[in-house]
């Protein structure tokens, strides 16, 4: 066979190969593509917010307090009552308070009436002068007398209105005791007897009738006994509280006769002496009186507790021992203890707690949505109006981290918006105008952690590596990876790999009307 003989063999048993493997390989089946949920990428806003609960207020509040001690006389008020700004909402009774308005005013009018007086008489010193030091001494004499019968009261244990008449403390306890002294023996006779006639009627030589009426003169004896007992500790108890009211009148008078000694040294030294000093002296009394007087007056009307606002009272403050039970007239109050809260008609706000991994996000001023349950689908928009300072323990015992207090502000109400309701706030803490952003479910990530898309081209995935940007509840940014119009696997799917046919998943059909 010649060479190109053989050469032709070789060519048409190739093509003869050739053909064969085409027409096997149009019968063999292909693989079945995946149905897929595919997603289209796109420029568009993204923004994610901070999902929370909280408490329906009213932006301001104000808690009403007892201003002064006392007990409550009337509260005018019960929770849900609207009031006007000066409304007595309770009035307080203390009666040390209106006592002393009463002295206050009497001091104000002392002193006022003695500055008058000083500038009056100014002008005649010198014969007042003479006067006040005859007076002075004559006022001295009779503080010494007084001390000197005041010291022997307390000698004698007698004192004018205290029924010792003519008999000394110490006569009374002598007299006292010989009384009780006697009652004790003829109590110890009394019972000598009758032990003695309880031994003879048992040996039949006395009658029953005299062993009664020994025993009669026994119980007299006894009770005769126990009231001088008793009068004697009564008399002892009187004299004891009695010898302290004379001494403190022998104290008294000391402090009367060394006044009276300093007023007449007063009255001696300035004998000779201008008295302008007295009538500035007498003026400044009466300014402090005065003084004393509008302070006991401001104690007076804080008496009365008045709203100061327009608004509507949301509480009644508990008794402080039974919280369970709201005050009422006749209960005592302390100075600052809460009586009633009262509301403002403007608008709402909503307390929530944020946790203290969260609240880095958040900031003043960032928009809100206020929605809830019994909000009808409706929602209401607002925004961040303050962050607190200070993080506390959760209310929760299971949670261990710490939560910081955030008020939004609502920027609109609602008819029936309520304060106290529980509601939603979605705090949207990131807002981008235009990213490129992805479902996360299309998100997957390899064993380091790397995450990447499957991006379908021409009905076959390709795995892609990206970068991701900020996440949200449902989206994230991607920053690097991705373009606009590019379509990617929007879900989770072991079964995918590069080189894989898909095929998009078909959109349910709408339901029948």
């Amino acid at each position: 066979m010649t060479r190109r003989r053989r050469n032709t063999l070789f060519l048409v048993l190739g093509l003869a190969a050739v053909i064969t493997l085409g027409i096997f390989g149009a019968f063999r089946p292909k693989a079945q593509a995946i149905a897929v949920r595919e997603y289209v990428v796109r420029n568009g806003p993204f923004s994610s917010t901070l999902p929370e609960t909280g408490v329906l207020q009213r932006a301001s509040t104000q808690v009403l307090p007892a201003l002064v001690g006392g007990n409550i006389e009337t509260l005018n008020v019960r929770a849900g009552d609207s009031l006007k700004a000066g409304d007595v909402v309770a009035t307080i009774v203390n009666p040390q308070v209106d006592s002393a308005l009463a002295t206050a005013e009497s001091a104000y009018a002392a002193a006022a009436a003695r500055a008058r007086s000083a500038a009056e008489t100014n002008a005649v010193l010198p014969a007042q002068n003479r006067s006040s030091i005859v007076q002075a001494q004559a006022n001295l004499e009779s503080a010494k007398v007084s001390l000197q019968q005041a010291r022997q009261d307390v000698a004698a244990g007698q004192q004018s209105g205290l029924g010792y008449t003519g008999t000394t403390a110490e006569e009374q306890r002598v007299q006292a005791d010989a009384t009780l002294a006697k009652a004790d023996t003829d109590l110890h006779e009394a019972q000598r007897v009758y032990d003695a006639n309880r031994d003879l009627f048992t040996q039949r030589a006395i009658s029953k009738d005299a062993l009664d009426q020994s025993l009669a003169r026994l119980q007299q004896a006894k009770v005769a006994d126990d009231q001088a007992r008793r009068e004697r500790d009564i008399l002892s108890g009187q004299l004891s509280r009695e010898h302290q009211i004379l001494i403190d009148r022998v104290h008294a008078a000391e402090d009367a006769q060394r006044q009276a000694q300093a007023a007449l040294d007063a009255a001696q030294s300035n004998a000779a002496h201008s008295k302008s000093a007295d009538v500035q002296a007498a003026q400044g009394d009466a300014d402090r009186a005065a003084a004393d007087l509008r302070y006991a007056r401001d104690q007076v009307a804080r008496l009365v507790i008045r709203s100061p606002m327009d608004g509507v009272v949301e509480t009644i403050a508990s008794e402080q021992t039974d919280p369970l039970r709201p005050l009422q007239p006749g209960d005592a109050v302390q100075p600052g203890q809460a009586i009633v809260t009262i509301a403002g008609r403007g608008g709402f706000v909503v307390r929530t707690k944020v946790d203290e991994q969260d609240i880095a996000a958040v900031r003043v001023g960032q928009h809100a949505r206020i929605s809830g349950e019994d909000f009808g689908g409706r929602s209401v928009p607002g925004h961040v109006a303050f962050i607190s300072d200070v993080a506390q323990k959760s209310d929760d015992p299971s949670n261990t981290s710490r939560e910081v207090i955030t008020t939004v502000a609502l920027d609109r109400t609602l008819p029936f918006l309520r304060d106290g309701m529980t509601v939603d706030v979605d705090i949207t803490t990131t807002q981008i105008r235009r990213a490129v952003v992805i479902p996360n479910e299309a998100i997957a990530r390899d064993a380091r952690d790397k995450p990447s898309v499957f991006v379908v081209r021409d009905g076959v995935v390709k795995k892609v590596p990206i970068a991701l940007g900020i996440a949200g509840d449902t989206t994230t940014v991607v920053r690097r990876g991705l373009r606009s119009g590019d379509i990617v696997v929007a879900e989770k799917n072991d079964a995918l790999k590069d080189g894989v046919a898909v095929r998009p998943q078909p959109s349910p059909s709408p339901a029948g009307g």
